[in-house]
């Protein structure tokens, strides 16, 4: 049976948590360590509702025993396998220094982490805990946090001060991160896998894409995606749902929404405490490293412009896929693209271990010059996609042809 052992840090009860646990394969764990720090996180405030009540930013004191609380539960209970933070945000506000030392010497398999509406996360402080955690999977729900950014400081004279991100990486070996972001989720992938070089040898499973499946990624970012997929060693499945940015980089929900999963937690619906707005997921790796020469400049506006990520993808996929799902727009780049896939189908060399694909062309069309007319669209959905997928039912053993789950679901990672 599941045990949970919840703790906050203040004379406030704990909140349940509001998600389904991220790990892969939907198991249960033994006994989860479940730390909520919302009540110690600042309230944010609309103007539209005029004047907040008298109190309404002031926050709780701490509790004297937060700190020995968590080292009795880490003391006591030696079969904790899951630690969750919720609120996880920097640590002004969230997890300081003292409390991730105070997890030390649990033994965890999966972590997982919420940054909540401040949207950045403290998944630096895992550099406090020692021994390292012998994590099988890592879920952040973030949209930043150390290493979010491509530079830091202010720009002057000299350009941009460059630097690489912070994911310590180095914490396990990993077959599976799952992190769920906003609307930037390639962006924020390149970003943070550009640090992790041992994962390209150990993450197995990739899903990129969500309910929001649109993102402003500049070139430099999708070239760093290609870049992993093209060098993975022991990447046996991807998802990916990728579009075009809707103008002016709005991010756009679909219509395959079956409502919330279902919550082994008691759900809070106040807005107050708990964010409901739908993110992007995707489960993280690592490419080789960008040299900073081939970042953009202020006057460089080229640069910027970012390519279509969902093109070429099947000439830089891992022959150690065994799964592939994907989802794309239906317009005319990607009815070109579908030749590319439709002659690595045909070869017997691409992707030699392919056990199950799904495919299916259905987001709407973000650019103007790329519209599909009726007959294009009659090409695309039963000429073009029903030659690849005969193409890959051909083959000995035949590829088997499935659906690709539904996009409330990809932020729960797969087992493998």
């Amino acid at each position: 049976m599941r045990r949970i052992l919840s703790l906050s840090p203040t004379a406030i009860l704990p909140q349940p948590y509001p998600y389904r646990l991220h790990i892969p394969g939907g198991r249960v764990p033994k006994h989860e360590l479940y730390l909520d720090l919302s009540s110690v996180e600042p309230k944010g405030w609309s103007s539209a509702y005029g004047t907040p009540p008298p109190g309404y930013f002031d926050i709780p004191s701490t509790r004297a025993d937060w700190l020995p609380s968590i080292r009795g539960a880490v003391a006591n209970h030696k079969d904790i396998d899951t630690i969750n933070i919720y609120r996880c945000t920097p640590p002004e506000w969230g997890p300081d220094e003292e409390v991730w030392k105070a997890l030390s010497g649990c033994q965890p398999t999966h972590l997982e982490l919420n940054a909540g509406v401040l949207e950045e996360c403290d998944y630096a402080g895992l550099k406090h805990v020692e021994p390292a955690w012998p994590l099988k999977s890592v879920y952040v729900q973030c949209c930043g946090g150390d290493g979010e950014y491509d530079w830091e400081g202010e720009r002057g004279e000299g350009g941009s001060k460059w630097f690489k991100p912070s994911f310590p990486a180095w914490r396990g070996q990993k077959p599976s991160f799952c992190n769920n972001y906003g609307e930037d989720f390639v962006a924020t992938f390149a970003r943070t896998v550009h640090c992790n070089p041992l994962t390209l040898q150990t993450l197995r499973s990739v899903t990129l894409g969500g309910k929001f499946y649109t993102d402003s990624a500049e070139k430099w970012h999708i070239e760093r995606m290609k870049n992993f997929f093209l060098n993975a060693k022991a990447l046996v499945n991807i998802e990916l749902v990728l579009n075009d940015p809707e103008p002016f980089g709005f991010g756009a929900d679909t219509s395959d929404d079956e409502g919330p999963a279902s919550n082994e937690h008691t759900e809070d619906d106040d807005p107050a405490t708990f964010s409901r707005s739908p993110s992007p997921y995707l489960g993280l790796s690592d490419v080789l490293p960008v040299s900073s020469d081939e970042h953009p400049q202020d006057d460089d506006q080229a640069t910027y412009q970012s390519p279509s990520p969902y093109l070429g993808l099947s000439d830089v996929l891992p022959a150690s896929l065994t799964s592939i799902c994907f989802r794309g727009p239906v317009n005319e780049l990607m009815l070109k693209d579908l030749d590319n896939w439709i002659r690595n189908a045909k070869r017997a060399a691409w992707l030699p271990s392919l056990r199950t694909v799904a495919l299916k062309l259905d987001l709407p069309n973000h650019l103007e010059s790329a519209s599909l007319d009726a007959a294009a669209q009659k090409e695309l959905d039963t000429l073009k996609v029903k030659e690849l997928l005969g193409s890959l039912a051909k083959r000995n053993p035949a590829v088997r042809v499935v659906e690709p789950r539904p996009l409330e679901e990809l932020e729960y990672p797969l087992e493998f």
